[in-house]
């Protein structure tokens, strides 16, 4: 779920929650403020957060899977 079609405002409560919780809904925003000329700073930073989060927690199970198979 994220923002991409529809406008948050319109969904329940619960969706609009975890629409609010989605990076992907952060991204779309700062790409569309990059598009207009409004760049958010937040939104960019959230992004960059969560990114690095997803990095840092599979990064290292993957090396250990990788390295348990060899």
């Amino acid at each position: 779920m994220s923002n991409v079609f529809v406008d948050p405002a319109t969904m329940p409560a619960c969706l609009q929650t975890i629409v609010r919780l989605n990076p992907v809904t952060h991204l779309l925003d700062a790409a569309r403020g990059l598009m207009h000329g409004g760049v958010a700073i937040g939104d960019a930073a959230w992004v960059l957060l969560a990114a690095a989060v997803i990095v840092a927690v599979f990064a290292p199970l993957s090396l250990r899977m990788y390295h348990k198979e060899r």
